[in-house]
């Protein structure tokens, strides 16, 4: 097994002391002492200057501080308390947050689940917590999406649920109050089943809430009181069935929970259940794993992976608590920085001197028992001067990430830009692999593979052989378009490669690549045709925008039939003309009386009925979807990937009433990305 690198994202000197790394989907989410550094997967097909596709944003530290809000006289408070209590005081910032000189840093940022948005699959929210107890969400903005901004501020709301504004007027009392408002640890639902969005936090009291998020206002359904504070928390969900909450207690200790609507009783209510407490009480958990495994006889456990200091720790329980079998394993190194699940009972563990491990978990109930497989992991990242502080996984598991800062003060220019993190290959995970292998003939949840074979082949192209390779015979079905998007990506390789080489090959690879995304856009245009046609069959009248739809596809697809098949992948149009003229027959009896007319945008001339554009051939914007015209005025509503343009989600639910079955209209037909509209101001 092997570790390559392939890139390094090198941060400023105002970027240290970084500690966590993860990833969700496409967004990688690194924690520094004073900021959340977030790198979000922006594929484009053109990269000219042969980077990779990565854009970097940052959340800077909350200076907020929670128990600032308790009202309390600190003067008197501080003269009528004994020594002990003065020693807490000046120890704990948090006790007097408005008078004291606070040190303010992270503590951990959590990046939410794919799907939180309903409307959005890609959009995320991020947690962060800070080291005053500070808990708030953070929503990417939206028009520029270079910066974050506050989504949500759970504290304020914890606040007002647990506190009335009422004085404190004793230590006591003002102990309790902070350890209650202060939070210590937070988690998203693993997986997002259902809207509302669920999650969880701790606080330094030993209280547990669990919340649902409400647009714009977290409501918190229950309050669970544990005896001592949590220090990290897992949220699992488990469909169809009540959650589980894995809770690792400040002395060491794991607490199982499972949690949930209360179906029996007459009013719904939210409760939540205790399962089981597992471990001894010795070193703090620093990292919690959970996979929910549901056997083909009806079995179901859960398998958890527990890390403390050196020590990996595995567990299989079953879902009523009973411990069916555990190991411990001692990957002396000091320590382990990261937890990676590869796929199931596999995963990546990474420890600070720069060893990286593959380790595979048997189950308590195979032959040789509960068992854990180690394999040391071959890297050429430099371990020699740099520490790993963690490692995160791309969605489908093809590009990696390695946390790293320097070991040593071994060079002042380096330290200039000290925290790095290192974007790497897995031989084990091999990206084009995984996209040949991919049946659903989408990139929605693959572009983190597509991003890897372009800037990997951008440096290799032996890698890009099998796509060359490839024998297409095109056809009107997803399968052909899917092929035809491989090759997008092994000429976007090329491009980037050849752009400061060689202007005319560069320029002949634009075509190449400009054609291939006319052939994938009329493959689509033939499938909507003959999905209006079906419509008119049925109902032997169509809405007025349908019409038009009907009528600018017949015309784009003509155009195309009529073209002359040329360059090195003119065989491909040569096949599929046949195919076209046969949609052009079947259809053209299909009249469209109702439609507007088009006009020139540009010239205001009238576009006549069987053309795409005005006698002029001034250029038409058009939606790449229906191929009706947009207008001027419109709002803009653009791929994020190859800047194509759509129409508004309202006309396109319109024209396809709400059928997704043949084409996702909320989707980029080229890219599979979902379209991004911008209000005009």
């Amino acid at each position: 097994m092997e570790m390559q690198e392939l890139t390094i994202f090198q941060q400023p000197e105002e970027i240290i002391q970084p500690f966590a790394i993860s990833c969700v989907g496409e967004v990688v989410v690194v924690c520094a002492k004073e900021h959340t550094l977030v790198l979000r997967l922006r594929y484009r097909h053109v990269v000219e200057d042969g980077a990779i596709c990565y854009e970097l944003s940052r959340i800077k530290c909350s200076n907020a501080r929670p128990t600032g809000a308790l009202v309390a006289r600190e003067d008197t408070l501080y003269n009528a308390s004994n020594v002990e209590q003065r020693k807490k005081i000046m120890l704990d910032q948090t006790f007097f947050p408005n008078i004291a000189k606070v040190y303010i840093c992270n503590v951990q940022s959590w990046i939410s689940p794919v799907g939180i948005f309903k409307n959005n699959a890609h959009d995320h929210l991020i947690a962060n917590l800070t080291n005053m107890g500070q808990l708030t969400i953070y929503r990417l903005e939206e028009r520029w999406q270079t910066g974050w901004n506050t989504y949500l501020d759970i504290s304020d709301t914890w606040q007002s649920h647990i506190y009335d504004q009422h004085q404190i007027d004793t230590f006591e009392e003002l102990q309790i109050m902070v350890d209650e408002m202060t939070i210590t640890c937070f988690s998203w639902e693993s997986v997002i089943y259902q809207h509302t969005v669920r999650f969880a936090f701790g606080t330094k009291s030993g209280k547990i809430a669990l919340c649902h998020l409400e647009p714009n206002c977290p409501k918190i359904d229950h309050v669970h009181q544990e005896e001592e504070a949590a220090r990290i928390i897992r949220y699992v969900a488990v469909q169809g069935q009540r959650h589980f909450l894995l809770v690792g207690l400040e002395s060491g200790r794991l607490g199982v929970y499972r949690f949930g609507e209360d179906t029996n009783s007459r009013q719904i209510a939210y409760c939540a259940e205790y399962v089981a407490t597992y471990l001894e009480e010795d070193i703090s958990i620093s990292a919690l794993e959970c996979e929910v495994e549901r056997k083909a006889n009806g079995e179901e456990l859960l398998l958890i992976l527990v890390v403390k200091g050196t020590y990996l720790l595995a567990l299989e329980a079953a879902f009523d608590g009973t411990l069916l079998g555990s190991v411990t394993l001692n990957m002396e190194n000091f320590m382990v920085t990261g937890l990676q699940q590869v796929c199931e009972r596999s995963y990546i563990v990474t420890t600070m001197p720069g060893k990286i491990f593959h380790i595979y978990v048997n189950g308590s109930r195979s032959r040789t028992g509960m068992q854990i497989a180690v394999q040391e992991v071959k890297t050429d990242l430099n371990v020699a001067s740099y520490a790993l502080y963690g490692v995160a996984a791309s969605r489908t598991r093809s590009g990696w990430f390695f946390l790293g800062y320097p070991s040593r003060r071994f060079d002042h220019l380096t330290l200039r830009t000290p925290t790095c993190i290192s974007f790497c290959r897995f031989n084990q995970q091999d990206a084009l692999k995984i996209l040949l292998q991919n049946n659903t003939h989408k990139l929605d949840n693959y572009h983190d593979a597509v991003e890897m074979v372009r800037f990997h082949g951008n440096k290799n192209f032996d890698t890009l052989k099998p796509l060359e390779d490839l024998v297409l015979v095109l056809s009107l079905d997803e399968q052909s378009m899917y092929q035809l998007k491989l090759q997008l990506i092994q000429l976007s390789a090329k491009i980037s490669y050849q752009t400061k080489r060689s202007k005319a090959i560069t320029e002949n690879l634009h075509i190449q690549h400009q054609y291939i995304c006319r052939l994938i856009e009329v493959i689509n245009a033939c499938r909507v045709v003959y999905w209006l046609a079906d419509l008119f069959t049925n109902r032997t009248v169509l809405d007025p925008l349908q019409q038009s739809a009907l009528r600018c596809l017949r015309n784009f697809i003509r155009s195309i039939a009529h073209e002359q098949c040329m360059g090195d992948f003119g065989y491909l149009l040569a096949n599929l003309q046949p195919v076209l003229h046969e949609v052009l027959e079947n259809t053209d009896n299909i009249h469209t009386p109702d439609i507007m007319h088009e006009v020139c945008s540009f010239c205001d001339a009238p576009i006549p009925a069987d053309s795409l554009c005005c006698p002029e051939k001034h250029q038409v914007f058009r939606c790449v979807l229906t191929k009706i015209q947009i207008t001027l005025e419109s709002n803009e509503v653009t791929c994020d990937m190859c800047q194509r343009y759509s129409m508004q989600s309202e006309l396109l639910d319109t024209i396809f009433e709400h059928d997704t079955a043949i084409v996702d209209y909320h989707k980029c037909c080229i890219c599979d990305a979902p379209f991004k509209e911008i209000q005009n101001v």
